[in-house]
């Protein structure tokens, strides 16, 4: 109980309060005594010497009565003039009398009062002898007026008496006075004698108890108040991480807990601080990072666009002239039918190819602008390439190339838009066509891989593309510096892969030009994922 009551800080502080205040009370107190001790002392010692003082007084003051009383004896003068030094002796014996009765009343114990007391007889006997004397020269000097004879020698009798009686006494007051002083002086010195060492043991008491109180209250309180202090100047200063001892269960203990949980709050604080920094800092570099991207995405497309334009100019413009040269050239001549059947041919040709080329361009336009919408149903990967051998045969056989489908004993089946996926697999085979030379193959090969997705691969044997261009195969505009003229604007697989993306497949190329090494060709694959949900694309975002 007792130790839980002294772990409070309110409780040590008013401790080492009261400590201080009983300390200096003590303190007052004994000093206190010590002065009422040496004021007792100097107040015996001086009443002592106003005893002493007034015994010297009524020595003299009855040497002056008695040389009067003798004067006015012999003189035969009236008894009046002894009312002088008669009233002088009277008030001696009087404040004699009021200084022992002081000194009675200070009397420390019955002892004392008693010694003071035996004075006072002695004093009153000295008085008593003096009120007889006092009779003795007025009755002379009455005798000597009243013409009687012997009275100057019967007063020198009676003073001589006087003397003999009243010496003694008188010297023994003195000496009992002078005694008393002596022991107030020894008592005195006694004190100062007592008081030196009492007062060096006092105060080595005293700074002992400073030091303890010290070294127990207050140097541990002042330690931690400086620590709390410099921590919080570190804090200050921007060192969160400092963090207090916590010694002890009291109110600044409970302070310095609090102080902990306040600069870990404003660690934690700093430290989401940072992080949400770094994040800020890292969403900056990922938005400047995508938007230098998209700038230079921008100058790329501008770059293709200006190209694209060009190639359309020219594309354009060739089918045309020819188109118009051809037309004008039949209306000048007056050929037979053979030759206008030559010309419309050759006009048909030019015409179909700038067809193609128109409807490449609107499937540009709208795969752009994002409203294409694929109508998802079951398709049979087996039909989709059958159909587009049987479309493309004439052409191959035009070229010279064989094109040879193979395809599981099973059926493929895929989620499909019908017409996208064969415009897809058509352009494939149309493009493996154009760069096969006559005589080669062109395989579109159908089946499942290890993870179970539908595949359709487009192979040739033709020249390759260079390491250089496969990179940019399926950007949109990009034909590559082998391209030749008119073979196209360079949308076939940019289209092709935006069209297998949007049926979550994927599409990827692998072409090798002729080395001594191995034999040249290039081989395009398509992945789609097996039979699923009907699935309406929208507009791209």
């Amino acid at each position: 109980m007792w130790r839980s009551i002294f772990r409070s800080l309110r409780v040590r502080m008013a401790l080492l309060l009261a400590t201080a205040v009983l300390t200096t009370a003590a303190a007052g107190l004994a000093v206190a005594l010590t002065f009422k001790v040496a004021d007792d002392h100097v107040e015996e010692l001086a009443s002592a010497q106003r005893r002493l003082e007034l015994l010297s007084a009524i020595s003299g003051r009855v040497g002056d009565y008695a040389l009067v009383a003798l004067q006015t004896t012999e003189s035969q003068g009236q008894p009046d003039r002894l009312s002088l030094p008669r009233k002088r002796v009277q008030e001696t014996f009087v404040r004699l009398d009021e200084e022992l009765a002081r000194a009675v009343a200070r009397a420390r114990d019955e002892q004392g009062a008693t010694m003071v007391a035996a004075r006072s007889r002695v004093f009153a006997q000295m008085r008593g002898r003096f009120d007889f004397l006092d009779r003795q020269a007025l009755q002379s000097i009455r005798d000597a007026r009243d013409g009687q004879g012997g009275n100057v020698e019967r007063l020198r009798v009676a003073l001589d008496s006087f003397a003999a009686s009243f010496g003694p006494g008188l010297s023994q007051a003195i000496g009992e006075e002078r005694a008393t002083a002596r022991e107030a002086e020894a008592a005195m010195a006694g004190l100062r004698s007592a008081l030196v060492p009492g007062a060096a043991i006092a105060a080595g008491l005293a700074a002992l108890l400073a030091f303890v109180l010290y070294r127990a209250i207050a140097r541990p309180l002042v330690s931690r108040i400086s620590d709390v202090a410099a921590a919080a100047g570190e804090i200050a200063r921007g060192d969160s991480g400092i963090r207090l001892k916590v010694r002890g269960h009291d109110e600044l203990s409970l302070a310095m807990i609090r102080f902990n949980r306040m600069a870990a709050q404003l660690a934690r604080r700093e430290r989401r601080l940072m992080e949400a920094q770094a994040r800020l800092q890292e969403i900056v570099d990922e938005r400047t990072a995508e938007l230098r991207g998209a700038n230079e995405r921008l100058t790329d497309a501008d770059r293709a666009r200006r190209r694209f334009f060009t190639d359309v100019s020219h594309e354009l413009r060739t089918p045309l002239t020819v188109i118009l040269g051809e037309a004008d050239v039949t209306l000048r001549t007056k050929g037979g039918v053979e030759d206008l059947t030559a010309a419309l041919t050759k006009i048909r040709g030019r015409a179909k190819g700038l067809h193609r080329r128109v409807e490449d361009l609107l499937r540009v336009a709208r795969s752009e602008s994002g409203q294409l919408e694929l109508e998802l149903e079951p398709l049979s990967v087996n039909d989709l390439i059958t159909a587009a051998r049987a479309s493309l045969e004439p052409s191959a056989r035009a070229r010279g190339v064989a094109l040879a489908p193979e395809l599981p004993p099973f059926d493929l089946q895929v989620e499909a838009d019908a017409d996208w996926l064969r415009q897809v697999v058509e352009a494939l085979i149309a493009n493996a066509l154009r760069h096969t030379a006559y005589g080669g193959t062109v395989r579109v090969i159908g089946g499942i891989d290890s993870d179970g997705a539908v595949t359709v691969a487009v192979s040739d044997d033709g020249e390759g593309i260079p390491q250089a261009d496969l990179p940019h195969v399926f950007e949109r505009f990009y034909r590559g510096a082998s391209e030749r003229e008119g073979s196209g604007f360079g949308i076939g697989l940019a289209l092709a892969r935006w069209v297998v993306e949007r049926h979550q497949g994927t599409i990827a190329i692998d072409s090798r030009t002729a080395s001594p090494d191995a034999a040249s060709g290039t081989t395009v694959l398509i992945r789609l994922p097996a039979l699923t949900h009907r699935l309406v694309i929208g507009a791209r975002s």
